[in-house]
């Protein structure tokens, strides 16, 4: 920069001030505001003139916040943290400055105590002054990124308690704190709740969110409605939302996964929506068609990277939900998610996260349908560590290559993961592996999902250089590929040997609380216990020994854990009891089931899905008592999603007054306080029941179910007449927004034809019958040729083929040139000639044993042919005196 001329302090005011005043918020524009900034701030420092006044400290207070920010604007994160540190004013008034600039630079353990240091001295102010707000946000997302996800949780809860008059600023903060309470989820965290402990419901029970799941969430999206006023303005907010339902999922019934599901198409139509019209404004104006179709693409692409996030929970939703037709969409969703993603020049820009997750969920759905070793590539790898050395070595590439002891490379590497993402990575692996019964690769697996999580983050050196750490790095930062550099310093954990390496080649995976750390360290004992069951391997513990220890473990750890961990400790504890029970009852008898239920802690016994099953064991151990069952499903409430369990369960015994007496109950008198679904399903339960009973009033309550247009206005016969939809041959081109479906894709998907079990590629077999109408068919269309050609007439009577057409023509019966002196053995002709019979007759032996015993039957006199003939020994002559 060149030197400041010494000039009058004020006039450069006055240039910012007229800069400030043009709002012009470009790159350009804040450059000017930099150096006017800078001139300012070096030039009332350095002049001495005569008459000149000093930059009064609140002036140059100011300047160097309007300065700082401009830098931040611009990106220039490192000048801001040296400016400060040069002016001695690290922590002071551009505390926030710093801590903005700290946490863009990664360096998030010098950003966490700059903020904690701040705002406990701030800790008498409310946090409506906005320096602490903005403080707190950024302290926020430090956590965060720290791994410290309850922490974070406990600021987001005290800054949204808050008087936020900005609703932009709330709901942010609410999209993060739902970010937040997803990235760190352990299954069973919502099982009970009490105290005043940070993952209450509170966020759950804010009034946006409520009022979000009780409109977006209970709406169709395909439905136009009011066209903007039903857009999604903050459609991150709703995708986070629904992000959270889907992950919680074990704890929640279907109908939030259905709320999930309706918020995330809204959040779709919206997001492509928005982009649609922001794309059309920058367009508009521009006359250079090159330039227009450059601008067009971009934008088509922007939509395509905020959509493809969304379609890929979407498609969660399908898989949660559950059916075949829900399986085939999602099935229909990741192939397609995953190969745009893998072409060389993917114009889509997918994050690799995202891929990542769409091959583990992919994995998931075709368990059970493909071998399990085409499922574990499909598993993605969290590090160099996931998989062994040398499989790393072959398939680090991007390659599908396979081998090892690990059991096979994954498909996609997992970078800028979340700490309960590389957690399922890590176990859906090892369990895999165990199911393979490949001891060396378990064991690998799981001694690095036990080390992970002991770690919650490398430090700031290693998140400056974009380590491939997992949940610690930025997301969309660089990371390093490949395997780390092994050094001499290694360190190991306590549940197995981790080949000695350092701790930041070790994703980070910590959980919120050591309650859930034990817990998924019980899990990981589950695998072990079953890897020794099926391997039968004789080293080590024995399966039993290692499940009741992980359950004295979980006991040891219940007793000093708050309620969150204590509901996950539980959860995982029955997992334990149940798996034991379904090893140790083959035959599936109801009774050691419902010993075990009857087990399991209170928390988990209470569960709607526990007293439905134990409702059922006791229905299928004496079919014709059912008060036990109907004792347990009425103390599930008077809810009506309580009540259509008891139907069903009537239903399927064929009790269907008691049927009709409930349903009729829900329709008629509780339709104010039912769900669209829930009455829907209740109608047609109804339906069915009186369909046995009473057909007229079947045929009125069917009236009153709710059928689409498009299939109420189809006709049979027109039907029958529709020509069958095909899959697109081609992708549509420059983008398109994910119209079209690659070849391969419609191949692998026609293949399937989205039958439960089909494999993937396996096309179906077709029927015998069918085969054979269809030689029939292309039989008669061949004649027919022939017969317009003048060369077959059905009239005529054919001549039968030649029944020794087979053989050649020279050994053919009628045919007397080259067979003369032979015997003739029937038309297929002697094979070798008459003389084999002979050779063969002679090597009977059983034939010749017999025929010297009739022999002997018929002269009546012993056999000679077993005694030794005795000679004088000389040798006898023939004629001539000549040896024989």
């Amino acid at each position: 920069m060149d030197s400041p001329e010494p000039t009058a302090w004020k006039d450069s005011l006055s240039t910012l001030q007229s800069l400030i005043a043009t709002g012009d918020t470009s790159k350009g524009g804040h450059v000017k505001i930099e150096k006017c900034c800078a001139l300012i701030l070096d030039g009332g420092a350095s002049t001495n003139n005569i008459g000149e006044e000093d930059i009064p400290a609140e002036v140059r207070s100011t300047i160097s916040t309007i300065y700082l920010r401009a830098l931040i604007h611009l990106g220039r994160y490192t000048e801001v943290v040296d400016y400060l540190q040069k002016q001695q004013q690290s922590g002071g008034v551009n505390v926030q400055e710093e801590a903005y600039a700290l946490y863009r630079l990664r360096r998030y353990e010098a950003c966490h105590s700059l903020c904690a240091s701040s705002l406990e001295l701030n800790e008498g102010s409310t946090t409506n002054n906005n320096i602490n707000r903005g403080l707190m946000h950024v302290y926020a997302q430090t956590l965060y990124r720290l791994g410290e996800t309850q922490s974070a949780d406990e600021v987001y809860f005290q800054l949204l308690s808050s008087e936020l008059t900005d609703a932009d600023e709330r709901e942010d903060a609410l999209a993060n704190a739902l970010a937040n309470r997803t990235a760190n989820y352990t299954s069973g965290s919502l099982l009970k709740f009490g105290g005043n402990t940070a993952t209450e419901l509170w966020l759950e029970m804010d009034e946006a969110i409520v009022e979000m799941l009780s409109s977006y969430g209970q709406s169709d999206p395909s439905n136009n409605g009011d066209g903007d006023k039903d857009l999604l303005q903050n459609y991150d907010l709703a995708y986070n939302l629904a992000t959270y339902l889907l992950v919680s999922s074990d704890a929640r019934s279907h109908s939030y996964v259905r709320q999930a599901k309706q918020l995330l198409g809204h959040a779709e139509k919206s997001a492509l929506t928005i982009l649609e019209s922001s794309q059309e404004e920058n367009v508009e104006g521009e006359t250079n068609e090159e330039e227009r179709k450059a601008k067009q693409n971009k934008q088509q692409q922007l939509a395509e990277q905020e959509a493809a996030p969304i379609r890929a929970n979407l498609a969660l939703a399908n898989l949660l939900l559950g059916g075949e037709e829900n399986e085939t969409a999602a099935l229909r969703a990741y192939l397609t998610c995953i190969t745009k993603a893998v072409k060389p020049k993917n114009s889509t820009g997918m994050h690799a996260n995202l891929l990542a997750m769409a091959s583990n969920n992919l994995a998931l759905l075709r368990d059970g349908k493909e071998s399990v070793f085409d499922v574990l590539k499909r598993i993605p790898a969290t590090s160099a560590l996931s998989v062994s050395e040398d499989v790393v070595a072959k398939g680090s590439k991007g390659g599908n290559s396979s081998g090892g002891g690990g059991g096979g490379a994954a498909v996609v590497p997992l970078v800028g993961a979340t700490p309960q993402q590389v957690r399922t990575a890590l176990f859906n692996r090892a369990l895999l592996l165990a199911k393979m019964g490949n001891v060396s690769g378990c064991s690998e697996a799981l001694a690095v999902l036990r080390a992970s999580l002991e770690v919650a983050y490398h430090g700031d050196e290693v998140s400056a250089a974009g380590s491939n750490g997992g949940g610690g790095g930025a997301e969309g930062s660089p990371k390093s590929k490949g395997k780390g550099k092994k050094k001499k310093n290694t360190t190991t954990d306590s549940g197995g040997d981790v080949r000695g390496v350092v701790k930041k080649d070790i994703p980070t995976a910590k959980p919120s609380s050591e309650g859930e750390a034990v817990a998924w360290n019980a899990r990981a004992n589950l695998i072990e216990s079953e890897l020794r069951r099926i391997t039968d391997a004789g080293d080590g513990s024995k399966p039993e020994v290692i499940i009741s220890q992980a359950i004295s473990d979980i006991d040891t750890a219940a007793k000093r854990a708050d309620d969150d961990a204590s509901s996950v400790l539980d959860y995982v504890k029955s997992q334990l009891f149940l798996h034991g029970a379904v090893v140790s009852n083959k035959q599936s008898k109801p009774q050691p089931f419902i010993d075990v239920l009857g087990s399991l802690p209170s928390s988990v016994q209470s569960c709607p899905g526990t007293v439905v099953t134990l409702a059922s064991l006791y229905g299928a151990l004496d079919k014709d008592d059912t008060s036990r069952s109907v004792e347990l499903l009425s103390s599930l409430g008077e809810d009506v999603a309580a009540r259509l369990a008891l139907t069903e369960f009537h239903m399927e015994r064929g009790q269907y007054e008691d049927v009709i007496e409930v349903l009729e109950s829900i329709v008629e008198k509780d339709a104010d306080s039912t769900t669209q679904v829930e009455m829907m399903t209740a109608t047609a339960l109804l339906v069915k029941a009186l369909s046995y009973t009473d057909s007229e009033r079947a045929g009125d309550y069917a009236e009153r179910l709710e059928i689409g247009e498009d299939i109420a206005t189809l006709d049979g016969e027109e039907l029958e007449s529709m020509e069958i939809p095909r899959f697109a041959k081609k992708a549509s081109e420059n983008g398109g927004g994910g119209g079209g479906i690659s070849s391969k894709v419609r191949k692998i998907i026609a293949s399937t034809g989205g039958k439960r079990g089909s494999n993937l590629g396996e096309r179906k077999k077709k029927n015998h019958d069918a085969i054979l109408r269809k030689r029939a068919k292309q039989r008669d269309e061949y004649l027919a040729t022939l017969e317009s050609k003048g060369q077959y007439d059905p009239n005529k009577s054919q001549t039968k083929p030649d029944p020794e057409r087979w053989i050649p023509k020279s050994q053919r019966s009628y045919n007397r040139r080259g067979r003369r002196g032979r015997h003739k053995a029937g038309a297929q002709g002697g094979g070798a000639g008459a003389g084999m019979e002979k050779d063969a007759a002679k090597l009977d032996v059983a034939a010749r044993v017999a025929a010297a015993k009739s022999s002997v039957e018929e002269s009546g006199k012993p056999s000679t042919a077993n005694i030794q003939v005795s000679g004088s020994g000389a040798v006898r002559k023939g004629k001539g005196g000549k040896r024989r």
